[in-house]
């Protein structure tokens, strides 16, 4: 019975702290989430890695070529050497393209290849920075989401929480969830999730809870207004904790902080708070000497 109220206590604690889903105005369908774990010491030079990436997506929306949006965050609880992007599109086939066109924009001649060996320049040192990388792509589950909101605009922690659903139990699994959002409606929760079930990259039955926060204070609140699940669950707690037991595996959180050098995110996003979410580096004191230096010598020699 302690193991079950334990699994109970932990299944409410995340699904009560999501408060608000990543998305703009409705939830994309689908999510291509990219975990890349940097080598020890070398964060900053991969911010700007990332920021001319950035740049690179700003530069084609302003060619009229397709338009990628991405958020990157770091962990505030979890691998600090973790640096974590989520792109949303609006179906597998429009992540395809994006793949495509990616690879053309980095490696055909043309005005987006100019554009970027232009800005890599500076800081190009030839150097993999990664010491692992690995992607999910999930689709967006409205049934299993319950009152997602509009705009992260203003948010400054995302969690990310990953359920694993039993072999053989995705039926119980779904049942869960829809035990706890009749909870929560009961209740006239205020809480706000959107649930992605992973198509690839992982085993079947995988699916990441998403929430955005403007403070961590709104975690606070949120458990506490997680006391209230068990009574409004009523009769049916036992019959609950059964169904968790018997359908989950332990599910794992991370709490992100969002990362505006690496983002590009949509105009709806950055109109919410537009000094937030510049993503301007400031400038690489070692890059620019290096670069005056290089400069200097090519004169030194050019003469006679």
């Amino acid at each position: 019975m302690r193991k079950q109220l334990l699994m109970l206590s932990a299944l409410c604690l995340f699904l009560a702290a999501v408060s608000q889903a990543v998305v703009v105005a409705q939830p994309r369908k689908v999510l291509l989430l990219e975990r890349e774990e940097i080598k020890m010491g070398k964060l900053a030079d991969h911010e700007r890695e990332a920021n001319r990436f950035v740049q690179l997506l700003a530069h084609a929306k302003s060619m009229k070529e397709p338009t990628y949006n991405r958020i990157g965050m770091t962990p505030i609880a979890g691998n600090p050497n973790e640096v974590t992007y989520i792109y949303f599109y609006d179906s597998l086939d429009e992540w395809a393209k994006s793949q495509q066109n990616i690879e053309k924009w980095t490696n055909t001649p043309g005005p987006m290849k100019t554009f970027f060996d232009k800005i890599n320049e500076p800081y190009d040192g030839g150097e993999d920075l990664h010491t692992s990388q690995r992607s999910l792509i999930a689709v967006y589950q409205p049934e299993l989401s319950y009152n997602p909101r509009a705009n992260i605009g203003t948010a400054r922690y995302l969690s990310v929480t990953t359920l694993r659903a039993k072999p053989g139990h995705y039926g119980d699994f779904l049942k869960v969830v829809g035990m706890y959002i009749s909870a929560l409606k009961k209740m006239k929760s205020d809480d706000h999730f959107a649930v992605y079930e992973v198509q690839g990259g992982a085993r079947e039955g995988l699916f990441l809870v998403l929430s955005s926060m403007p403070s961590l204070a709104e975690m606070d609140a949120m458990m506490e207004r997680g006391k209230e699940f068990p009574k409004a669950m009523g009769d049916k707690l036992g019959e609950f904790e059964e169904l968790v037991s018997k359908s989950m595996d332990p599910s794992d959180t991370v709490i992100y902080a969002f990362r505006p050098t690496m983002s590009h995110p949509p105009d709806e996003i950055v109109k919410a708070d537009p000094t937030f979410w510049s993503w301007q580096m400031p400038p690489d004191n070692n890059a620019l000497t290096a670069s005056k230096t290089k400069q200097a010598n090519g004169k030194r020699r050019a003469k006679p």
